[in-house]
């Protein structure tokens, strides 16, 4: 007779994997610094795409150990807290692991110039940590958490396209990657309203736990957003930005789409759909320019 761990990975489906497992992530920042590198010509090493999977699965993995350890009702959690929860010695190990190579992996392959700037966007991610453990609310005065995490992860898997060919300020007032970080926070943002009812018990620093009415309208909201990007998007047609926006933009117009349809689709399904509306224009875009 199987126990009762083994029952509940099973019945995992295989789709739905490499979201328990953290992949998703680290794919998506791959996929998008590689989007941005072909759009700008840049020349970036293998090593480099290495080291930026590595430090986001490293990221995601101790935000999830965190998460397990905080874990209140593990009846209402997500399949991937559960997961964490049931494995958390191996999985806290295994993190441990690679994130000593993930630093050797980044003192031997990456620039000194990313890294120097690799570390204040680390001070970011402490800040996020700290915030997950003891604090309630926005991160930064009304920021919600969902919107700082989107801006932070959509500057740290551009960084090394940046540092390898301008300077870093641009990084920050660039417009490609405000669309992206955009995209980002929406991502995140639709995440938290669909597992608005697990964050009820697990999570209430998610924005629709602070504001219950934001919920209700994302349908709503996540267009306009969609709008408004597609607008930027359109007056950039001619520019060097244009493919980058259109992604972002194409991006949103999915999520936005998915949201007008969250309540005939799974809590898994609708969670996976959200992070195919953030990579699959990407790796549109990437063939069309192939």
């Amino acid at each position: 007779m199987l126990n009762t761990k083994q029952t509940e990975n099973k019945s995992v489906p295989f789709w739905l994997w490499p979201n328990v497992l953290g992949l998703d992530a680290p794919i998506v920042a791959v996929v998008w610094q590689y989007l941005f590198a072909t759009v700008f010509g840049i020349k970036i090493p293998a090593s480099n795409y290495l080291a930026l999977f590595l430090v986001v699965w490293v990221i995601y993995s101790v935000d999830r150990l965190l998460d397990a350890k905080m874990l209140n009702s593990k009846i209402n959690s997500t399949t991937r807290h559960n997961y964490y929860h049931q494995n958390y010695r191996v999985l806290y190990f295994v993190t441990a692991i690679i994130s000593i190579f993930t630093a050797v992996i980044c003192l031997t392959s990456i620039p000194f110039a990313v890294l120097k700037f690799g570390l204040m966007i680390s001070c970011f991610v402490i800040v996020y940590f700290i915030h997950r453990k003891w604090g309630r609310g926005g991160m930064i005065v009304f920021l919600p958490k969902e919107i700082f995490v989107g801006l932070v992860f959509a500057i740290g898997t551009t960084l090394i396209g940046y540092t390898w060919t301008r300077e870093i300020p641009d990084v920050f007032l660039s417009i490609p990657v405000i669309g992206f970080g955009v995209l980002c926070s929406m991502n995140c943002l639709a995440i938290s309203v669909w597992e608005k009812d697990s964050d009820a018990f697990n999570d209430n620093s998610a924005l629709p736990q602070l504001l219950p009415k934001f919920a209700s309208h994302f349908s709503l909201i996540s267009l306009i957003v969609f709008l408004i990007l597609s607008f930027v998007t359109y007056t950039s047609f001619r520019s060097e930005d244009f493919l980058v926006l259109l992604a972002a933009s194409l991006g949103c117009g999915m999520i936005s789409l998915i949201s007008f349809f969250e309540k005939r689709v799974s809590n898994q399904l609708i969670r996976v759909l959200a992070d195919v509306a953030v990579l699959a224009p990407a790796l549109l875009i990437i063939i069309f320019l192939k």
